[in-house]
C-alpha cells in the first residue's frame, strides 16, 4: 500500500510536527508499505515570529496541492495541520488519488485563529474555513486527536476519534544518557517555542514576586516563537535581573539542557483548550524534574499533572502560586522519576499508527 503524508514541513527541517511523521513513515515502511511526502519546501525557524504570514502559508497550501495531485497514486493520504486549513488541501488530493484521508488534528483550525484574536469570530474568513474543515473532518476516514479535550470538540460535532498524542522523537532524548544532577544558578525553565497559544505572562509576574521576596532563582526561556519579543519587552518593564533568554538548544543537546534545570515549565491559554496539546510536555514527563504547568485548571491536561506528585498546576494569573511553588521546590528540593520511559511512550504510539494504517491495508 502507498501513503502519501501531507505537512508543512519534514526532515531535515527540525519542525517537530515533520519529525514526528518521519517516524510514523518509517514504521510503515518498516511493516512494508511505500511512503511518500509532500513539504511546502520552507524553513520552520525561520518562520517564527516572521512578517508575511498570509502570504507564506498560502504559498505553502498551493505548492502542496500542486505537488500532491501529481504524486503517484496513493492509497491514504496522511494530513497534518500546519499551514493552517491543509486539512483542505490534503482532501483534495485524496480525493484526486481516491485514496483514504486521516487527518492528524495537531491543532483546530480556524478555531484556534478564532481565540487567538487573528481573525474574528463573525468574520468571513472565519465562516469560509470553518465550513470547509467540518467538510474535511466530515469525509475523512478517521480523524486523530491529542487528548480528551478535543476529542471532546469532536464528538460534540458528531465525529469519533481515536487519540494519539506527539512523543519523544528519537533516541537521543534518554534521559539515562546525561547527568541528573543540575548545574548552578537553580533555575526554572521554560524550552521550546513560544507561541501565541502560550501564557507567559503569570511566569514573568512570578519571577518578579520571587526577586521582591529575594528567593535566588533564575526563570529561563529558551527557545523562540512570536511571543518572544512582547515577553522579553514585558520582562524589561518589570524590572526583572534574574530572566534570560537563549536560543533554541540543538536537538542533541535538548534533555541535558533541561536537566541542567530545577523545574520545567509548559503552559497553554485556557481559550485553547482541546485546540491544541502542548508537545514539550511529552519529553518532560520522561525526564525525573517536577512540572510547572501554567493554564486550564479543569482541562485534560491539569487533570493528568494533578495525579503526579511532583507536577504543580495553576490558573493562568495566579503569579503568587506560582511563586510560592517554585519557592518551595528552591528551599526544599526533591527527586523525582519520570513518569514515563522515551521509548514505551514511542513504542505505544507507533503502535497505534500501525494499527490504523493496517486497518486500511486490508
Amino acid at each position: 500500500m502507498r501513503v502519501l503524508f501531507l505537512n508543512q514541513y519534514f526532515p531535515p527541517d527540525p519542525a517537530p510536527t515533520g519529525l514526528l511523521f518521519r517516524e510514523i513513515a518509517d514504521e510503515f515502511v518498516r511493516i512494508g508499505h511505500e511512503v511518500d511526502f509532500v513539504d511546502a519546501a520552507q524553513n520552520y525557524r525561520g518562520a517564527q515570529g516572521g512578517g508575511g504570514r498570509i502570504k507564506r502559508e498560502l504559498g505553502a497550501l498551493w505548492r502542496m496541492l500542486r505537488e500532491g495531485r501529481a504524486r503517484p497514486r496513493a492509497d491514504v493520504v496522511v494530513s497534518g495541520t500546519s499551514p493552517p486549513c491543509l486539512g483542505v488541501i490534503a482532501d483534495r488530493v485524496a480525493r484526486k488519488h481516491g485514496a483514504a484521508h486521516i487527518h492528524w488534528a495537531m491543532d483546530m483550525y480556524p478555531e484556534l485563529a478564532i481565540e487567538l484574536g487573528e481573525i474574528g469570530r463573525s468574520s468571513l474568513v472565519a465562516k469560509i474555513a470553518g465550513w470547509a474543515m467540518r467538510g474535511v473532518y466530515r469525509r475523512a476516514k478517521m480523524l486523530v486527536a491529542l487528548d480528551d479535550d478535543m476529542v471532546a470538540r469532536f464528538h460534540a460535532m458528531g465525529l469519533e476519534s481515536p487519540c494519539i498524542r506527539p512523543w519523544v522523537i528519537g533516541h537521543s532524548n534518554d534521559a539515562t544518557d546525561f547527568p541528573a544532577k543540575p548545574e548552578t544558578p537553580w533555575t526554572w525553565i521554560y524550552s521550546g517555542n513560544l507561541g501565541r497559544a502560550h501564557e507567559w505572562e503569570t511566569l514573568l509576574a512570578a519571577q518578579a514576586l520571587l526577586e521582591q521576596r529575594g528567593v535566588d532563582a533564575r526563570l529561563l526561556f529558551q527557545g523562540g516563537g512570536p511571543s518572544r519579543k512582547p515577553a522579553q519587552a514585558r520582562a524589561e518593564a518589570l524590572g526583572l535581573r534574574r530572566c534570560e533568554w537563549q536560543d533554541y538548544a540543538a536537538a542533541e543537546d535538548l534533555t541535558a539542557s533541561l536537566l541542567r534545570c530545577e523545574v520545567l515549565v509548559a503552559s497553554q491559554l485556557p481559550a485553547v483548550c482541546g485546540l491544541l496539546w502542548p508537545s514539550k510536555l511529552a519529553l518532560m514527563l520522561t525526564l525525573p524534574r517536577p512540572i510547572l504547568f501554567v493554564g486550564p485548571p479543569d482541562g485534560a491536561i491539569a487533570r493528568e499533572l494533578r495525579a503526579i506528585p511532583h507536577a504543580g498546576v495553576f490558573a493562568p494569573g495566579d503569579a503568587d502560586g506560582v511563586a510560592r511553588w517554585i519557592e518551595t521546590r528552591r528551599t526544599n528540593p526533591i527527586r523525582v522519576a519520570a513518569t514515563q520511559k522515551a521509548e514505551e511512550q514511542r513504542r505505544s504510539a507507533l503502535d497505534a499508527w500501525r494499527e490504523i494504517v493496517e486497518r486500511f491495508a486490508e
